[in-house]
């Protein structure tokens, strides 16, 4: 079951790669063989499973689908080993990868070998993870609501890459996902349990349903310096209100009610108002979030 894995790195750090082709190797064949318990080796298509066997790679995509049909999840992701690493750059010199293959990791796409030398880099374990099936409803229609692209479009320019770095709570990943962002946790990956890296910008559509949760969690990460953007209903007599956001969270409640996309996708008007936590991040952030999108401040934290 051993595969060959030919160094594909730049010149000048190829050195440091070719030393941890051990490494890669012993990741490659422990990873080979949790697909094929899991049945994911047969359900690749013959050539898929050759270059797997034979060489060691593989499209990253094609792989991450054929996992997730049979309901399990590869971890950590791509993304999040990019994030840990620093961000592109400080990934692309530790690795010896070029910047243009980071970012396409960071999108879910490259190669499995490229992966695999991130995971190399990061001194990470690369391990099958079964989907919970008791993760919170993504799709039900009073719980989960697809953001107006819209809105979107009002917070892109705020950031600084006029893209979100994570999407935490995403319906799905890739050029498909509702919000543009370099990395999607979707329902399986449970974005409550991953990091949100370092000095990242977040935007976070929580399960209504588990609204505190993710508040706690958006909290929480403030501490790694990652800034939140959380779009919530606006329900200023409920207690999770009071004690989470009143006076504690910066807020912009949002003009009229938003026309959301279902779990249907088909676009409904809001039965609710809206609002946008602003968690972490300037002083000046509030300000420019309720200028751009039209809506108002209406809680400064002291």
């Amino acid at each position: 079951m051993a595969a060959s894995l030919k160094n594909n790195t730049r010149g000048k750090h190829a050195p440091a790669v070719s030393e941890n082709e051990t490494s890669l190797s012993r990741i490659l064949i422990h990873l080979l063989a949790e697909l094929d318990t899991a049945g994911i080796l047969a359900a690749l298509p013959r050539q898929s499973r050759y270059l797997l066997r034979k060489h060691g790679n593989i499209a990253l995509p094609r792989l991450i689908a054929a996992i997730s049909e049979q309901g399990y999840y590869l971890a950590p992701s791509a993304g999040l080993c990019v994030e840990r690493l620093g961000g592109i750059r400080p990934a692309a010199e530790k690795t010896g990868l070029s910047m243009n293959t980071i970012q396409a990791l960071k999108q879910g796409r490259a190669t499995l070998r490229s992966y695999l030398i991130l995971a190399v880099a990061l001194k990470s374990r690369v391990r099958l993870q079964k989907i919970n099936p008791r993760a919170a409803l993504w799709t039900t229609k009073e719980n989960t609501w697809t953001t107006p692209p819209s809105l979107l479009q009002q917070l892109y320019p705020l950031l600084p890459g006029k893209t979100f770095d994570i999407d935490p709570c995403s319906p799905s990943v890739g050029p498909a996902a509702p919000v543009r962002a370099y990395v999607h946790y979707t329902e399986k990956h449970d974005g409550l349990r991953q990091s949100w890296g370092k000095g990242t910008y977040c935007y976070v559509n929580p399960p209504f349903s588990r609204l505190r949760a993710w508040i706690h969690k958006a909290l929480a990460e403030t501490g790694n310096g990652v800034v939140s953007i959380l779009l919530c209903p606006a329900r200023v007599d409920s207690i999770w209100w009071h004690t989470l956001v009143a006076d504690r969270i910066p807020v912009v409640m949002l003009r009229g009610r938003l026309q959301f996309g279902g779990g249907d996708n088909r676009q409904q008007k809001a039965p609710f108002a809206s609002a946008l936590l602003i968690i972490g991040g300037s002083a000046q952030l509030p300000k420019r979030v309720a200028e751009a999108t039209g809506g108002w401040l209406a809680s400064i934290v002291p």
